[in-house]
């Protein structure tokens, strides 16, 4: 004789039925999953949307500013004004690339990215033509697909970045490892190709 389902898994099977008949208005779902934001999601988040080649810039900006500030120490040491701003600016690159998890944060924040209110429920649909996030608030935004303008993964987490700070954040946990690395060649597939940048 088959055991009965608990009260809780029968919860969480209507709960799962009922989701799946809301995310057939978006059209045919491909992949779908709901968790909520936090501090630590947001962590996570901003690892992958901080871009590297700001980063870089900044690295490379706190060195030429260290060099040339080196260099007008030693030829031209009465240039108060130059010293002073070469400073400032070695002073601040430094301080951002040493705090960059934190500046990272700062720029997800300002974007979609960030928690809104107490309730942070988040719940993802990707269809074949874009991506829809319900959020707090009651708030339904739908990204299309044409306008990704990349994603970034790493084994826990996916941030998809459709431009103008308009972000989606896919954690991998409520998610199957196999539907996870699907989900990421998906958007991969997507991505437009180098030259039509």
């Amino acid at each position: 004789m088959a055991k009965k389902p608990s009260a809780k898994a029968r919860k969480a099977n209507e709960e799962a039925v009922r989701q799946s008949k809301l995310d057939e208005k978006y059209g045919k779902p491909l992949f779908s999953l709901t968790y909520d934001m936090n501090e630590y999601e947001l962590a996570r988040a901003a690892n992958l949307y901080g871009p590297d080649r700001m980063k870089d810039i900044f690295n490379g900006a706190a060195i030429l500013s260290l060099a040339l500030l080196i260099l007008v120490l030693v030829t031209m040491s009465e240039n108060i004004v130059l010293t002073i701003a070469l400073l400032v600016i070695a002073v601040i690159t430094s301080s951002i690339t040493t705090s960059w998890s934190r500046f990272a944060t700062f720029l997800a924040r300002k974007s979609t990215l960030g928690l809104v209110g107490e309730d942070n429920r988040r719940h993802i649909v990707v269809t074949e033509d874009k991506v829809v996030e319900e959020g707090p608030d009651d708030r339904v935004v739908e990204y299309p697909l044409s306008e990704l303008k990349h994603s970034r993964s790493s084994n826990e987490a996916t941030v998809v970045d459709f431009g103008n700070k308009r972000c989606v954040y896919i954690p991998r946990a409520p998610m199957s490892e196999g539907r996870y690395q699907a989900l990421v060649r998906f958007f991969i597939d997507h991505e437009p190709k180098k030259g039509k940048r």
